[in-house]
């Protein structure tokens, strides 16, 4: 894509959709770390792996992980606060990479295969560090502050501006004495 007067950095934010995301599912990131999800869970369904229960479920988890805190970031329509949750991502992802060397060594994986899982780790912790750079950035803040401001309307001609608008019952029985106990009955 061509983007003229606008720096190299602003142009990737701009190609990967960062600036305009209306889903989750359109940010590299999520993307990237969505891929990863799926292929570690592909990987674990057959051989020794998949009956070693507490690995199987504790290198699932940390992969979904990568992909969740993404989704839950996003949620949070805040650049710094977004930033910090994708540390989570990020640990996460490193995680998935650590139990995929442990898994090579006990003999759960074949090298190839860790080699492959683990590029598409990196792929994403490189997608995630550069979301987060972005999300850091002082044109990160701008954006959000464009997109999220209060539109300004006008006060409903309708409402009521009298600060003595009366709050009694519209009961014509109803005691107006504050003391006064109500019975159980009324």
């Amino acid at each position: 894509m061509k983007f003229p007067g606008v720096s190299a950095w602003h142009r990737w934010c701009l190609s990967v959709r960062v600036a305009g995301a209306n889903r989750f599912e359109d940010l590299l990131s999520w993307q990237r770390m969505h891929e990863l999800n799926i292929e570690v869970w592909k990987a674990t369904e057959h051989g020794p792996v998949a009956r070693d229960f507490d690995f199987r479920n504790e290198i699932r988890d940390a992969a979904d992980s990568a992909e969740r805190n993404i989704a839950e970031g996003f949620g949070r329509f805040n650049p710094p606060v977004f930033a910090n949750v994708l540390d989570f991502s990020r640990a996460s992802a490193l995680e998935t990479k650590s139990l995929l060397k442990k898994g090579l060594v006990v003999g759960y994986f074949k090298t190839d295969e860790v080699t492959r899982l683990d590029g598409l780790a990196d792929r994403g912790l490189q997608a995630v560090a550069k979301f987060q750079r972005y999300l850091r950035s002082p044109e990160a803040k701008r954006n959000a502050a464009r997109r999220y401001r209060r539109k300004w309307t006008p006060k409903n001609k309708n409402a009521s501006n009298e600060t003595n608008v009366s709050n009694a019952s519209n009961e014509p029985n109803a005691s107006n004495e504050p003391n006064v106990p109500n019975a159980p009955n009324d």
